[in-house]
């Protein structure tokens, strides 16, 4: 069962920086296969992978990726939820992509997830690339010891 392990460290204690920023990933994001195979196969170029933090998100029944991924790895929308927010329900389309979750330098990953659908929002504004939430949390195991400042995620 391959596990991220991470201790925050730095001028303020660990339990601060958790508490202030939350549990931050290094999230790659790409094109479906079956979409990257179908470029290649016709000659056409394969949007590049986008790479940034993601945000563990227990509160969020759906984890979302920002719409300006969307754009980038240009694909299309495949069907529509409805997502309960603080604001009341929302429509919001949903989007084929593959995600990984990685370990910090040399970037190995730890989780690789195929989305026939996934939510889009407005993350960038957050300095998000995504939100993981209780769909991919429910194949893991996580330890948040916020008083020790320390978490670690395995699947």
């Amino acid at each position: 069962m391959p596990t991220l392990s991470i201790h925050f460290q730095a001028q303020v204690p660990g339990s601060v920086v958790l508490a202030k920023q939350g549990f931050r990933l290094a999230i790659e994001l790409r094109v479906p296969e079956q979409l990257e195979k179908l470029l290649l196969s016709e000659n056409k170029p394969v949007p590049a992978p986008l790479t940034g933090p993601g945000l563990i998100d227990t509160g969020a029944t759906f984890s979302m990726i920002d719409e300006g991924a969307v754009a980038h790895l240009c694909v299309s929308p495949v069907g529509v939820v409805t997502l309960g927010t603080a604001g009341g329900s929302k429509q919001s389309a949903l989007y084929p992509v593959r995600l990984a979750i990685t370990t910090p330098p040399p970037n190995q990953p730890l989780l690789r997830a195929e989305f026939a659908g996934i939510t889009a929002g407005p993350l960038k504004d957050c300095g998000l690339l995504c939100l993981i939430g209780r769909d991919i949390l429910s194949n893991a195991t996580m330890v948040y010891d916020g008083g020790g400042g320390h978490v670690s995620l395995s699947f």
